[in-house]
C-alpha cells in the first residue's frame, strides 16, 4: 500500500508494506496507522466517518474519496486502459450527430474511448434513431433520457442523477465529458462536476476553416439562484 505526504507543491510517495494477516488486520502501531489517514483525508483522498464516540474512543468508517478515484489510481499506478465518453444532444438540426463528431475527434488524438453514455431528450432520441443507419451512427451504450425541461433547473431530475452515473463510471474507466449538448445550465453542471472531480471536459467548436473541433474546457462552477440586490 502506498501512503504519502505533500512536500511544497509536490506529493512525495512513502511506500509502507503492511502485512496482513488472516483476521485482515494490519501489523502496524495505532499511532503510525492514524498519521498515514489523517495524511490521506488531509489531501482529500479518503473520507472518515464517524460510527460511535465514546469519550476518546471513535469507531470510524474509511473509504475513497470518490472525487479522487483517477488521481489514486494513477498514483498506485493502476491507470486503466479505457475511457467513458460522456455527452448528449438534442432534436435541434444536426445535433443528434455530436455523440460521432466528438468520437471521432477523440479517437483522431488516440483516446481509447471504449464506452459512450448520451443525454437526450424523447424527441432527440427518436430523430437519431430516424437517421441512425443512413448515416451510419455510432452505437451508443447507454442512454439517459428526460423531457428537455429537465436539463434546465437545478432542482431537476438530471441534477440529482448525474453525480452518481460520473461515480459508478469511475470505478472502471477514465473520464471525458462533453459539454456541448442540450441546455446551457447542463454544460455548466457537467463543467462544474469536471472541475470537482477533476475530469477532462471538452467542448465542440469550428476552427478558422470551419471545420470540427474540440477545446478543452474548466474553471467554472454554478454559485446558485440569483438574490435580490440589496
Amino acid at each position: 500500500m502506498k501512503l504519502f505526504k505533500k512536500n511544497t507543491n509536490q506529493l512525495r510517495f512513502i511506500n509502507i508494506n503492511f502485512e496482513i494477516n488472516k483476521q485482515g488486520k494490519l501489523s502496524t502501531s495505532a499511532p503510525n496507522l492514524h498519521y498515514h489517514l489523517n495524511r490521506l483525508e488531509e489531501l482529500d483522498m479518503i473520507k472518515k466517518k464517524t460510527l460511535y464516540e465514546v469519550g476518546n474512543v471513535k469507531i470510524n468508517t474509511i473509504s475513497l474519496n470518490p472525487v479522487a478515484r483517477q488521481q489514486v489510481r494513477k498514483i498506485l499506478g493502476k491507470d486503466v486502459m479505457n475511457y467513458t465518453l460522456i455527452t448528449g444532444f438534442g432534436s435541434l438540426k444536426t445535433g443528434y450527430r455530436v455523440p460521432d463528431l466528438v468520437l471521432n475527434i477523440l479517437r483522431k488524438y488516440k483516446f481509447p474511448i471504449t464506452r459512450i453514455i448520451c443525454f437526450t431528450t424523447p424527441d432527440g432520441k427518436k430523430k437519431r434513431d430516424d437517421h441512425i443507419i443512413d448515416e451510419n451512427l455510432i452505437k451508443i451504450d447507454e442512454f439517459v433520457i428526460l423531457p428537455y425541461k429537465e436539463y434546465r433547473h437545478t432542482e431537476f431530475e438530471f441534477f440529482q442523477r448525474i453525480e452518481d452515473i460520473l461515480s459508478k463510471e469511475m470505478k472502471e474507466a477514465d473520464i471525458i465529458i462533453d459539454i456541448t449538448p442540450l441546455s446551457k445550465l447542463f454544460s455548466f453542471k457537467l463543467l462544474e462536476l469536471a472541475n470537482k472531480y477533476p475530469l477532462p471536459c471538452v467542448y465542440l467548436g469550428i476552427d478558422k476553416n470551419e471545420e470540427d473541433k474540440l477545446f478543452w474546457m474548466g474553471k467554472m462552477r454554478i454559485e446558485g439562484e440569483i438574490q435580490p440586490f440589496i
